[in-house]
Parts: structure tokens; sequence; C-alpha cells
């Protein structure tokens, strides 16, 4: 039966639609009509072949030449056809073109019903009758789907070929020429049933078809509106990070303000409910990156130990908060993937396990299978039931959903760990048993250790006695200026503070020896000029001012410039995102100070 093509333009309007429908009718005709041209020349052939000693083949030859000629003509207008390949808007010359065609070969059966007659007998009669007829029923099936061209064949055929019958006077022939007659309208009512039939198949595909194109629209504008949603999260995130960064910063200032007891105890809620909000606003712009598609990675070549030593760093006293154990294996392996990336990924895992540990601990460490290695993040906690082993890696996923835990994050982790392991095309794996634990493993290509590309991070260390250094703090944000003032003081350290570059060039007659650091803010798609140029311009300007270079560490809530950003890290400038927590600021200070070996004697002194 018919197929449609679900790829065609849709029609617009009753007219277009009925124009459409008619023009799916002729595809059909032509589709059958080699089977119409090549089984008329077969039969032809087969009663000629039959009748060539009863009657004379001046007769039968030229009749079976016409047929050859006309089966001829079909196929060369079939070929044409396929070639042409028609739009449903010029179809309708090609549709009377095959009822024109139908209409002759007919007319070319009903004659040879005329002259192919035997007079002299009745089973030779009866068998011409019975091709003719014969070829009218093939018809039905193989040209009712453009009825005209049903009716341009068979009405001839049949009326030429009851003439002969007819007019030979006995019962008999007028019988059966009358019984010719009265099959005729029997087949054309069964081929307009035939008709109908496949004209409604064609409209529930049509209708179908056009159903699964709005359902493609209604698809492609949802998807388009996630998109332009986590684009915008994506490219508003610098904007959206600055107060919450700046309110981080506050309340660690006033947290390590003296104050009274109970006062330190409100700050310490305040300190809990930012560090939660950070989390969560860190989770949704990481998915609102990942949807909008301008996360590129960047694989390189490094010491797995390193990662593990940072995670141990920061998360294990988070597993000590809980009376968890954080047990970090020790390797001297090297991995091929993002370091940014990757860490994020075991970040994710680890911290989901400790979140959703109870009692006993968490383990960190590898194993090696062939081609690569495996990271593997154990637990003891209540473990995941094999049919929920898909669902924690949706958004907003959380096994107790009727008793949802608010303290236990919006279940993003999962969510980004999956978008990130297949951005850097890592299996993610889970193994879990409910009530005693679970197993989640990352594969990571192994790398060399000759390929890994010098790193400057150096040991962190939780140092935050600042004296004796001065900073220069460029931000636009005056919270965030007024809050970095007020923490920096805290940790000891002087603090010049501008909104510019050409702000902080004003202020530098104020300046009597050289900077120890420079924090700048980092906004990329700020206009080329000083006073708000672009944050390398600015700082290669100090060190040109000083004659020195003046370590600079830059602070950005802009993450759809990642790439970058990398960059510039590559070339000596660490970068961190905002909300940035004062902890991980001050273990940033400390590294970087402690690269320059002048800052490095003078403290120790």
């Amino acid at each position: 039966m018919q197929t449609l093509d679900v790829s065609t333009p849709h029609p617009a309007n009753a007219l277009e639609r009925s124009l459409f429908i008619r023009a799916e009718q002729i595809r059909a005709q032509f589709r059958i009509m080699p089977g119409a041209f090549v089984g008329s020349a077969l039969v032809a052939t087969l009663l000629v072949a039959l009748l060539c000693d009863r009657l004379s083949l001046h007769v039968l030859l030229p009749w079976l030449v016409m047929v050859y000629l006309l089966s001829a003509a079909r196929f060369i207008l079939w070929r044409l056809f396929r070639k042409a390949d028609p739009p449903t808007s010029r179809m309708q010359r090609w549709g009377r073109l095959a009822i024109a065609a139908g209409a002759m070969s007919g007319v070319l059966w009903g004659i040879g019903g005329i002259i192919l007659h035997d007079r002299a007998s009745l089973s030779h009669q009866l068998f011409v009758l019975a091709a003719t007829t014969g070829l009218g029923f093939t018809s039905t099936y193989m040209t009712a789907p453009l009825l005209p061209a049903f009716l341009a064949y068979v009405c001839p055929s049949f009326l030429l070929s009851a003439i002969p019958f007819l007019l030979d006077g006995d019962r008999m022939h007028v019988a059966i020429g009358i019984a010719t007659l009265v099959l005729l309208p029997v087949m054309a009512q069964f081929a307009a049933r035939i008709s109908r039939t496949f004209l409604e198949s064609v409209n529930v595909k049509l209708q179908n078809s056009e159903l699964m194109a709005e359902l493609r629209r209604q698809k492609e504008a949802a998807e388009e509106a996630n998109i332009a949603k986590s684009r915008f999260l994506a490219v508003a995130s610098h904007d959206l990070r600055q107060p919450l960064h700046a309110l981080g910063l506050f309340v660690q200032a006033l947290q390590e303000s003296s104050i009274a007891t109970h006062e330190r105890h409100l700050v310490g809620n305040i300190r809990r409910s930012v560090d939660a909000m950070e989390d969560l606003f860190d989770a949704l712009l990481d998915i609102s990156r990942l949807d909008a598609g301008i996360v590129r990675p960047r694989f390189e070549t490094f010491a797995l130990a390193t990662l593990f030593d940072r995670l141990n760093f920061e998360l294990g006293p988070l597993a000590k908060q809980k009376g968890l154990s954080l047990s970090v294996m020790k390797t001297s392996v090297y991995i091929c993937s993002d370091p940014t990336l990757i860490e994020r990924i075991v970040r994710n895992l680890v911290s989901n396990a400790i979140r959703y540990t109870d009692r006993g601990g968490v383990l960190l460490g590898c194993r090696r299978q062939e081609g690569g290695l495996r990271i593997e993040v154990w637990d003891t906690g209540r473990g995941v039931p094999t049919d929920k082993h898909r669902e924690i890696f949706r958004e907003f996923a959380q096994l107790d959903a009727t008793n949802r835990d608010p303290h236990k994050g919006l279940g993003l982790g999962l969510a980004i760990v999956e978008r990130l392991a297949k951005l850097l095309d890592h299996d993610v794996r889970l193994r879990s048993t409910p009530g005693r634990g679970s197993v989640f493993s990352v594969a990571i290509p192994r790398g060399r250790e000759e390929d890994v590309i010098a790193n400057t991070v150096v040991e962190q260390t939780t140092a935050f006695d600042l004296s004796d250094v001065l900073i220069l703090v460029i931000d636009s944000d005056p919270a965030v200026r007024q809050a970095m003032e007020a923490l920096l003081g805290k940790w000891n350290a002087e603090v010049i503070a501008a909104a510019s570059g050409a702000e902080m060039k004003d202020k530098l007659p104020l300046v009597r020896r050289v900077p120890s650091l420079i924090i700048s803010d980092y906004h990329p798609r700020a206009p080329a000029t000083l006073g708000a140029g672009p944050t390398l311009a600015v700082i290669d300007m100090l060190r040109s001012e000083f004659n020195t270079e003046i370590p600079a560490v830059l602070l950005t809530g802009d993450t759809a410039v990642e790439r970058q950003m990398r960059d510039q890290e590559v070339a000596g400038l660490p970068v961190l995102h905002k909300p940035l927590s004062p902890a991980r600021l001050r273990t940033l200070i400390a590294n970087v100070l402690r690269i320059d070996e002048h800052h490095r004697t003078r403290r120790a002194s």
C-alpha cells in the first residue's frame, strides 16, 4: 500500500490539501505502471500465439505491433516521470497523461476484442473475452487509486469487447455480451471502493504526518526555549554571581570579627546558609552551561595524585564534620582528560557520597584496567535500588521524593556528572547494594608522564596571616570591593581597591611600595578601554608602573568564556569562579604568594 513521504511540505489549506492528495494518487498510478504495460504486452503475445493458425496474420500482427508500441510509449512516459520527479504543483499534467495512456490501452484492447473474435469457435471467443476482462479485473487493484485512469481503460475495453457477442444474434452470445456490460458497473463500483480506501489511507497518513510535524515543531520550540533559558543563565552568570560573592566575603569578615558568642552563633548560621546557597547556585549554573552547549573540554595529561590531594584537602573537613572518614588512596598514575571537568565529576561523586552516608566512611581511589583506569568512590551509605539507578542521574532527583531533604541539595550533582562524562566521553557506572553502600566509578584514559604540562600550582596551605602584604583589588561592583577590603583586612593585609584600571592608576601615587598581589575581576565582554578595559591590559599596565611581574589572580562570574579563561590560566594567571568561598580565596592567595620567593622569605623571617 501507498507510503507517504513525511518530509514532503504539508498543505496549509483545503485547496493545497486536495492538490496534495491528488498528487499522491498520480504517484501511485505511475508506481504500478510497469506492471500494466508489461502485463499487457505479455497477454497480447499469448493471444496472438494462440490464434495465429485461426485468424489472418495481416490482422493479428498490426494489432500486436500497436500493443508493443503503446507499451513502449508508456514505458518512456514512466521513465520521464521518474526522472522529472515533479512537485505537487506540476502533478496535474502527468495525471492527464496517465489517464490518456489508460484510455488508449482500453481502446486498443477493445479493438482487440473485436478483431480477435473467432466466429467459428466459442471457446476461443471466451478465451479472448477472459483475457480482456481479466486485465480489467487486474486494473481495479493497479489503477483504482486514480479512478479516472481506471475508467478510461475499462470502459472502452469492455464496451467494444461486448459488441461482437451482441451482434452474433443467438441467445448464448447475446447473454455473454449483456453479462460483459453488466460486469462493467460492478467493477467500477468495486474500483471506487478501493479508491476511497486509498484516499482514506492517504488522509490518515497525512494527518499523522501533520501531527508528527506539529509535535516536532513544539519539541523544537521547547528545546529552543530551554536552550535560550540556559544561555541566558550562562551569559548572565557574571552579574548573578556578584552579589552572592560579596555576601560570602562580608559574612566571612563578620565571622572573623570580635563579636559576642550569641552573635557568632547567628553568623555561623548565616555562613552555612550562604554556603548552601552557593552550592545550589553553582549547580544550577553548571546545568545551564552544559545544556547551552558552551562548555568545551580541553584535554591534557596530569597526575591523578594532584586531583586526589586537592579533594582530600577540601572535602576531608566536610566528612569529619559528619563523623565520617574520607580515605584517599595514594597513586602515581597520570590520566588524560580535562582537569577542571574531571575534577568537577569526582568532586560531585565524593560530595554526594558524603551527603548520603550517615555512618562509616567514603573511599576515593582508582583501579587500573585495560586501556586506562577507573576512578572509584566507595561509600557505606544507604545504597541505591537497582530500579533507581537511572533515576538518580536525572535533574532534581532524590530517592525519597516524598520526604525531600532541602539540606541535600537540588539533586543536580549526579545530573552534572552524567552530562560532563558524556561531554568527555568517559563511562560512568554504578554498583550498589541497598543498606550496604554504593560504588560510583568513571573510566578515564591513562596518560604518559612525559606529556605532562608544567603546572604552577603549589601545595595548598591554610596560612592566612597576610601581614605586610599589599593587595590591589579591581572590581566594578562596590559591594564586592567593600567585602574584599573587609575580609583581606581581617587577614591583616593592606588593601587598595578601585572600580577600574583608570581609577587604580589615579591611586598609584599613594602607593609607597611594590604590591604583593593583584586581584582583579575578569569580564572579557567589557569595552576595550582603560577605564573598563580588558583585564590583561590593566594588569600589564600595573606591572609596567612598578617594573616587576606582580602576581595576579582573576575572579570571574562569567562562565560562558571558560576556554579563554583557561588560556590565561595556562599563561600563568589563576582563575576562580564567583561566588568564591573565603577558604578557597585564602588558599589561592597563599599559593600565589609562596610562588614569589621574596614574599616567602620575608614572611618566614
